[in-house]
């Protein structure tokens, strides 16, 4: 089985930069072109803009609704993005943000 994931992010990143989430620098790259994760919470950057320019700041992949629900429910639960279950993010957009789970 081949994995999707590999290899340590090595493009330049910009020194102030850090997972929103959970803190950590370190990316690994996927097999998509130019597209990576955090290695702690598993949320998705890209590092080329909408202009296929690189870029040093990795800009999120979530959609707005997730990124504040995994803000709000990451600190609590410390698992990556991929490991949280419909169950839970029922309960963050419940009990967070008052809103339908936007499936």
């Amino acid at each position: 089985m081949y994995e999707y994931w590999e290899g340590m992010m090595d493009w330049p990143l910009n020194k102030d930069w850090k997972c929103p989430f959970c803190g950590q620098r370190l990316l690994i790259w996927g097999l998509s072109h130019a597209t990576c994760r955090c290695t702690t919470c598993h949320v998705q950057y890209r590092m080329r803009n909408k202009d296929d320019d690189v870029v040093d700041t990795p800009i999120c992949q979530l959609k707005p609704e997730y990124d504040t629900a995994f803000r709000n429910l990451y600190p609590e639960k410390r698992k990556p993005i991929n490991e949280i279950a419909n169950k839970e993010w029922d309960e963050i957009f419940k009990e967070k943000e008052h809103v339908t789970h936007p499936r």
